[in-house]
């Protein structure tokens, strides 16, 4: 069947996506996007990446990706109900409502798709308005709200025995409140018109793109370049209020233009043929990165904080690397080399030169399959790159310094199917400098700098005291982390009658040792599905996700007997992400389907990252049409 099922109602939960689940891929040859044909924006629950440490993979023909992710993500522990389905149609329309007024809007239409040409629109709506945390009697009417918006142009044309140029211009506004709003810093009592509202954000992303690659001949060099730029910025910077120097309505009267960043890059690679089983290649990444918007000593009303605009700085890689195969085995030997200018802050700059490995080798055995892949490098540390880890993220960048993975690998095996059986182990380890906290920026705003909740390790302060106050901890601190990833996989496909599907990972968190998977980097992940069609209209899906023993780091502030210490890594644990959900749809033809959605059916009450609350059970529906 042509249709295009997606299962948008997970996205309904509109939990914020303080983090994203899922490793780097590395795909030889070329890759097809999961938005195929109809170049349809991914906002749906997928998979997401953690890093950009991966050479970016290329463009398919038939499919263009916006190049970020603008929908209302959620946090699926695995990210199930990613797949995609092939649709030829020119256009379609998917429309849902559900729970909290959560809904969502997604449209598209190809103006022009021919074998040589294709050229499109596309939009995309997500929003949550009435949700209400009720995180304490003074903020008992705060909801949560927030308006994503995203459109898009898209285009691609085939020269014949020549090559392909395609291009892609996306603009995507989001405005929101930090919504999980527990002013317990207010000193006595005031009146409702004196308490202040929760702060509001608008962020403005615009993203344009033009590539060419020449076609892929075995015995032909071939080569590909894409040029981009990319803005993004938010509208406002808050302090973090001190009610003793400010009053009440510190966060109408503190606030000054936040970041805005620039972001131009080149990325180019050429394939030299050796023989019929061997080539060398060379692939090719720069970026520069400017920033605006405040000033340099500008500050707040209060003077505790001063922060200080970015400087502009450049990063160069270059990754030669051989590619060979023998009968089933596939190797490719390289090495990652950075070149950095100007990056970190004054007087502590991001090194010159980093070095990585790039190595891949691959057995192809039938039903059984080996693979080894060791990579690693400089990864950029942006405002746009923050985001996909924690959308509340503070709107300003302090320390432009990139994160080097002198060492990221992992190796495993897969086997099956065997009469529908498949499964898979892997051992994957990596090694970080420079990894980003994450800020907690929406936990600051309104809780107070040294107020992180109720559930706090000994020692961690809970309240201003008579501890004089000190923005140190907004540095954006950074930490060496390394460790391990235990993960496996076994499925199940008895055709549309039954499937299931199971996998898990286990890495050792604590301090600096661990695998980060994310800020909050959970120990165990796992998730189980299963579907079934019982007649071929009708898909019933049912899935439980675990992301367990999840703690969020800082530096300080903590203190003991000993006295005061800002600089001891300290974890902050969150509760375990535990998610039933069940899905329905119903397809009337080719072209036309319904679908239901109930999800978080155990009503567990989540804090996704510190001060972020999530809704509990959800439920939504909706309609797809193709056209």
């Amino acid at each position: 069947m042509k249709r295009y099922i997606v299962a948008v109602t997970s996205l309904l939960t509109l939990i914020p996506a303080s983090a994203q689940f899922d490793q780097s891929i590395s795909v030889e040859g070329k890759y097809i996007p999961e938005v195929i044909r109809l170049d349809r924006i991914n906002a749906f629950p997928r998979q997401e990446k953690f890093s950009l440490e991966t050479t970016p993979l290329s463009y398919d023909a038939k499919g263009i990706t916006a190049s970020f992710i603008p929908g209302l993500y959620t946090m699926p522990a695995l990210g199930w109900r990613d797949t995609r389905k092939v649709a030829d149609n020119r256009g379609y329309l998917e429309l849902g409502a559900g729970s909290w007024l959560n809904s969502t809007l997604s449209a598209g239409y190809r103006f022009i798709q021919t074998d040589k040409s294709v050229m499109g629109v596309r939009f995309q709506h997500n929003s949550t308005s009435l949700w209400k945390p009720k995180l304490s009697e003074i903020s008992a009417d705060t909801r949560q709200w927030r308006y994503d918006e995203t459109i898009g142009i898209y285009g691609s044309h085939k020269f014949e025995e020549v090559g392909r140029l395609d291009a892609a211009i996306d603009y995507h506004i989001g405005n929101f409140n930090y919504y999980g709003f527990n002013p317990v810093w207010l000193p006595g009592s005031f009146s409702s018109s004196e308490i202040p509202s929760a702060p509001t954000q608008t962020l403005n992303d615009l993203s344009a793109r033009v590539g060419w690659q020449s076609p892929s001949v075995s015995d032909n060099i071939s080569w590909n370049a894409s040029l981009g730029a990319r803005y993004f910025g938010y509208r406002r910077m808050y302090d973090i209020p001190d009610m003793r120097v400010n009053g009440p309505t510190a966060f109408e009267v503190a606030s000054l233009k936040s970041t805005r960043e620039t972001n131009l890059y080149l990325n180019a690679g050429v394939l030299f043929p050796t023989s019929s089983k061997s080539s060398l290649g060379i692939d090719l990444n720069a970026d520069l990165v400017a920033y605006s918007g405040y000033k340099d000593n500008e500050t707040l009303a209060s003077p505790l904080f001063h922060p200080s605009k970015p400087d502009t700085y450049g990063m160069f890689t270059l990754t030669p690397y051989y590619r060979f195969s023998i009968d089933r085995l596939n190797f490719r030997l390289g090495v990652d080399v950075d070149i950095a200018a100007g990056a970190g802050k004054k007087g502590d700059r991001y090194d010159l030169f980093h070095f990585a490995p790039d190595v891949a080798v691959d057995f192809d055995g039938g039903p059984a399959r080996l693979y080894l892949h060791l990579a690693g490098g400089s990864r950029l540390h942006t405002l746009a790159s923050g985001a996909e880890l924690d959308y509340y993220q503070q709107p300003f960048i302090l320390n432009t310094a990139p994160v080097y993975s002198p060492l990221d690998g992992e190796f495993g095996a897969s086997f099956g199917p065997f009469s529908g059986f498949s499964a898979g182990i892997g051992f994957a380890f990596k090694v970080l400098r420079g990894e980003y906290l994450g800020g907690w920026y929406q936990q600051l705003l309104n809780y107070g700098p040294f107020a992180y909740g109720s559930d706090l390790p000994e020692g961690m302060m809970q309240s201003f005291g008579n501890v004089p106050l000190n923005y140190s901890f907004l540095e954006e601190d950074t930490y060496n982390l390394h460790g391990y990833s235990l993960r496996a996989n076994i499925n199940y496909d008895f055709g549309s009658i039954f499937k299931i599907s199971a996998s898990g990972s286990y890495q050792p968190q604590k301090g600096t040792t661990g695998y980060f998977n994310g800020l909050d980097r959970p120990r165990w992940v796992a998730g189980i599905e299963a579907q079934t069609n019982p007649w071929t209209p009708l898909k019933l899906t049912l899935a439980y996700n675990y992301r367990g023993v999840r703690n969020a780091y800082i530096y300080g502030p903590y203190h003991n007997d000993k006295g005061f210490n800002e600089t001891v890594l300290t974890a902050y644990r969150l509760p375990d992400v535990t998610s039933l959900d069940f899905g329905a749809s119903y397809s009337f033809s080719d072209k036309f389907s319904l679908w239901l959605q109930a999800d978080n059916l155990l009503n567990r009450k989540i804090e996704i990252l510190p001060g972020q609350p999530s809704q509990g059970i959800t439920f939504a529906g909706g309609l797809s049409v193709l056209f």
